[in-house]
C-alpha cells in the first residue's frame, strides 16, 4: 500500500496531465479553426436554427378513390391500417356496409379487404396532409412569382 502524500501527489500530476492535454486539444481546435476555416464556424459550433422537414411522403393516394378528391380537401380523412390508402371517412364507411360481404379496397390493384374497425384517423395522417398543403401553397407560390418576373 502506499502512502496516503504519494497517492495525492499522483492525482495533481494526472489533473496537471489532463490540463496540459486540454490545453493542447484547444490549441490544436484553434489552429485548425484559422488555418481551414477562417471566419467560419467549426462543425459543430453553427449557432443558426436547423429546420427539420419531412422529405418522405407517407400518402400513397393523392386522391380519394371513391370520388376522386384531392386527400388535401377531404373534410373527415381517414387511412385504411392494412393498404394505407386514404378515404373520407363517411363514404368509405357507407362503401363498406354497401359492398358486403367482402368490400375490397377500391384502390386499383389492391386486394385488401376492407373493415369498418380499421378505417382510422391515425395521428400522423392530419400532420401529413398539413405538410402536402404546405407544400402545394409554396409551389404555387413559387410559380406566381416566375410568372409574375418572367
Amino acid at each position: 500500500m502506499q502512502p496516503r502524500g504519494t497517492c495525492i501527489l499522483q492525482f495533481y500530476f494526472s489533473m496537471h496531465l489532463i490540463e496540459k492535454y486540454c490545453g493542447i486539444v484547444k490549441l490544436l481546435h484553434n489552429l485548425l479553426q484559422n488555418v481551414h476555416h477562417v471566419g467560419q464556424p467549426m462543425p459543430g459550433e453553427e449557432q443558426e436554427d436547423i429546420v427539420m422537414t419531412n422529405t418522405q411522403n407517407n400518402i400513397l393516394n393523392m386522391k380519394c378513390p371513391l370520388i376522386g378528391k384531392p386527400v388535401t380537401e377531404l373534410q373527415n380523412p381517414v387511412r385504411w391500417m392494412d393498404c394505407k390508402h386514404i378515404y373520407e371517412k363517411e363514404l368509405v364507411i357507407h362503401y363498406i356496409s354497401t359492398k358486403k360481404p367482402h368490400p375490397r379496397c377500391p384502390v386499383a390493384g389492391c386486394p385488401k379487404i376492407l373493415q369498418v374497425g380499421r378505417v382510422v384517423c391515425d395521428a400522423l395522417l392530419t400532420i401529413e396532409i398539413d405538410e402536402m398543403r404546405l407544400a402545394s401553397a409554396t409551389n404555387i407560390n413559387s410559380t406566381m412569382k416566375r410568372v409574375k418576373n418572367g
